[in-house]
């Protein structure tokens, strides 16, 4: 059995990986976590694995906390995934593979070998990062941009007037609000639900077909209400990529 983390920018996801695949996702906010907090969450309900992988996009904090504590229980050695330039038949399309932040490369490789055609991954958390695969695997770049709660925050840090106005009021899925609130939410959330479609549309356009549309992380199922195209929600989509980065590098 193998256990594979997943560090966000605010939360850690985990499951394990055996013949039967990839168990349900767990996830909690590690913002307080320290060697002791990890270990009780998450190592002492669990069995020895024979390894654990990580893709950290979350710094050098929880990586250590997550890297010393594991060493301390098991004695096992933390594999940190990275971005390379091709990975399980996957080739990426930057001239320099390691800006391509590891979860982003590891939706990507997941998506490709779920769907063997065309796709859109999209990840929608703290940030928002948008990807295009084709059917022979080649990587065709992508998009980021702050996610909702970080177009939001910045409005209301950034503003006087229009955060006062946002002290109350209400949200909803429509596009118009009639409160200072809803329409920073509402705004936040439809203009990133544009930006999924426009970018769907562009990979129609460029290629001449529809591409599989696949989100992934916290606030996709928010974000997912808004976009009139059809998509499937994969949560523990990064943790099937570095599933599948497991399976390529197991021990002989």
């Amino acid at each position: 059995m193998n256990l594979l983390f997943d560090i966000g920018n605010t939360r850690v996801k985990w499951a394990t990986l055996d013949a039967r695949g990839v168990s349900v996702q767990s996830a909690q906010v590690y913002s307080d976590w320290d060697e002791a907090k990890f270990s009780a969450a998450v190592l002492e309900p669990s069995e020895r694995p024979e390894r654990v992988l990580v893709s950290n996009v979350g710094g050098t904090r929880i990586a250590a906390v997550v890297r010393d504590s594991i060493r301390q229980r098991w004695g096992i050695e933390v594999e940190f995934a990275s971005t390379t330039a091709a990975a399980c038949g996957v080739r990426n399309a930057y001239p320099e593979p390691a800006n391509l932040g590891v979860d982003r490369w590891l939706g990507v490789i997941a998506a490709h070998h779920l769907k063997k055609r065309l796709t859109c991954i999209v990840g929608i958390g703290t940030a928002m990062t948008i990807d295009g695969v084709d059917a022979k695997g080649q990587h065709l770049g992508g998009v980021i941009t702050p996610g909702p709660d970080l177009m939001v925050a910045s409005l209301l840090r950034n503003t006087s007037d229009i955060a006062r106005k946002a002290e109350q009021g209400n949200t909803s899925d429509e596009l118009f609000a009639d409160n200072t609130l809803g329409a920073i939410h509402q705004g936040s959330s439809h203009a990133l639900a544009a930006l999924i479609e426009r970018a769907v549309a562009s990979m129609q356009a460029e290629a001449g077909e529809a591409p599989s549309l696949i989100l992934t992380g916290g606030f996709a199922p928010i974000i997912g209400r808004l976009i009139h195209l059809q998509y499937e929600l994969i949560p523990d989509l990064v943790l099937q990529g570095l599933a599948r980065l497991a399976s390529a590098s197991a021990p002989e």
